[in-house]
């Protein structure tokens, strides 16, 4: 018996696009602070689901010493788009689907009768505003309160008018990103900008999803450089019907013959090559992470469940009554939007990472559809090892094995620790913790009611 198979093994799995049809997408938007502030974006997680009538953007960021209030988001855009508000929850969900996870070298040990438990992981399972008047060279298309949000969308031939109005209307726009916008504006880009209302007591920005008709929408990455640092982390799931990749940036992948299992610190090297490719390119290439078959019928039953058994406000769609129909309804219609009109049956997730240089966020990402198909698994195994194994345990021993660096662990905790994650992006791990505890509500809440 493989005596890590006894393990709780929390795994990725998630996001996808359409194959065959839909023209390649950019991606994102940008988020904006005033001048003298000290917050800073650190980094995005997105989403991008892509059908052949639609196509729908969620972004969820994280920022450092500041207050979300401080933020304005600014989204280039094509006609008039659908804004709503989406969950931690969603991103979540699919950060526990998806993070890569490595296993130490295979060990032939005796049973150790230790119970399975309730959880187990296989690695390769399949998982309206009004609009149209003219202000001083500005049109507005619609604007609208979502939720907490103020939400205006506009459209300009005049880059100094559009950028008088964003400032006039509280929407900060720093010196060094007005040539950006200049730039969308004689592409005949229109603009989504976005911001907290005022006094609604928010300490968290939600997320926010985007849908444009259409399949052709694009999605500039020039406009994440704003309020960022040196380095930006960005987390990207394509959900469609089939594999999808960068086509004007360069990508890679872990090889599994590359990886080399530490047991004196419980880590692989995985973190080391990752970085290293990031270095190669300056700070350019993609990694594929993952890339498989997703099941839209469980994503919709973990989620359903999770709302259903938890109090509305820790769900992330509550609408501020605490009406539990409320929130599921909301659930609903965001995983319909996630979905689409793809066959659900078809379903691909494809999840891409990279920490970008300021330099790499100088061009737009555009994604395409995979010239390879294959399926990338989220579960690496390792074969190669150096240090100490550990000898086989005799019983079932909770605190067998020693995780050396819990920075480098989302999800696999302690116990048994023998497949580790090695995801360490902070909001795929925020996310991760969300749908756990979540979980471990409704169970109680079940108890209770039996």
């Amino acid at each position: 018996m493989l005596w890590w198979k006894k393990t709780l093994v929390v795994v990725p799995v998630v996001a996808a696009m359409t194959v065959w049809g839909p023209e390649p997408v950019e991606a994102c938007g940008g988020c904006f602070v005033p001048d003298g502030s000290s917050t800073q974006v650190t980094g995005h997680q997105m989403i991008l689901s892509m059908g052949m009538d639609q196509t729908t953007l969620w972004d969820q960021f994280s920022y450092a010493d500041g207050d979300g209030s401080d933020f304005t988001w600014v989204l280039p855009t094509k006609g008039v788009v659908e804004i709503g508000l989406s969950s931690d929850l969603i991103f979540g969900q699919l950060g526990v689907d998806t993070a890569v996870t490595v296993l130490p070298p295979p060990q032939s040990c005796p049973p150790t009768n230790c119970d399975d438990g309730d959880f187990a992981a296989e690695s390769d399972a399949n998982f309206g505003g009004g609009g149209g008047s003219a202000d001083d060279g500005v049109t507005v298309l619609a604007q609208e309160q979502v939720g907490p949000y103020e939400t205006v969308q506009l459209q300009s031939s005049d880059p100094a008018a559009l950028n008088d109005w964003l400032e006039t209307n509280g929407y900060t726009i720093p010196d060094d990103v007005q040539p950006i916008i200049n730039s969308y504006v004689a592409e005949q880009f229109n603009f989504l900008a976005l911001k907290l209302s005022p006094g609604v007591g928010v300490d968290r920005m939600q997320p926010v999803r985007v849908t444009t008709p259409g399949a052709g929408v694009a999605l500039p990455l020039r406009m994440v450089a704003a309020g960022t640092g040196v380095t930006t982390a960005v987390t990207l799931w394509v959900i469609g019907e089939g594999r999808y990749e960068p086509s004007n940036f360069p990508g890679f992948g872990i090889s599994e013959d590359a990886l080399v299992w530490d047991y004196d610190t419980w880590s692989s090297n995985y973190t080391t090559l990752r970085a290293a490719a990031y270095d190669a390119s300056n700070g350019h290439a993609w990694l594929t992470e993952a890339s498989r078959p997703y099941s839209p019928q469980l994503f919709r039953s973990t989620i359903s469940n999770i709302v259903q058994s938890v109090d509305p406000s820790q769900s992330g769609y509550d609408d501020g009554s605490g009406d539990w129909d409320a929130a599921y309804e909301a659930a609903q219609q965001d995983m319909d939007v996630l979905f689409g009109s793809l066959d659900e049956n078809s379903v691909t997730v494809t999840r891409l990472r990279a920490e970008l240089s300021r330099e790499a966020l100088g061009d737009d990402l555009v994604v395409q559809a995979s010239s390879d198909q294959s399926q990338v698994s989220s579960t690496l195994q390792t074969t190669k090892w150096v240090g100490t194994q550990p000898s086989c345990p005799e019983v079932c021993d909770d605190n067998f094995g020693n995780p050396g660096n819990d920075d480098d662990l989302i999800g696999s905790g302690s116990g048994n620790g023998c497949a580790l994650s090695v995801d360490d992006d902070s909001d795929t791990g925020m996310a991760a913790a969300v749908v756990m505890m979540a979980l471990g509500l409704a169970l109680r809440r079940r108890r209770k009611r039996s």
